[in-house]
């Protein structure tokens, strides 16, 4: 079975770091915002808790 992917909320400066590119791919275009930490993403499934942006 392949990794899970883990979710913006938990990566942490050294994650951010090492996978820049992804990173960057991920919070290019924000359609989400996570209401438990502030971070944003393009789809929901790298949040915890995420409310769309309007």
């Amino acid at each position: 079975m392949a990794k899970k992917a883990k979710i913006l909320c938990k990566w942490k400066s050294e994650d951010i770091t090492k996978k820049l590119a992804k990173y960057s791919d991920i919070v290019r275009n924000p359609q989400f915002v996570c209401t438990k930490c502030g971070r944003v993403a393009d789809k929901k499934k790298w949040l915890h808790k995420p409310t769309a942006l309007k």
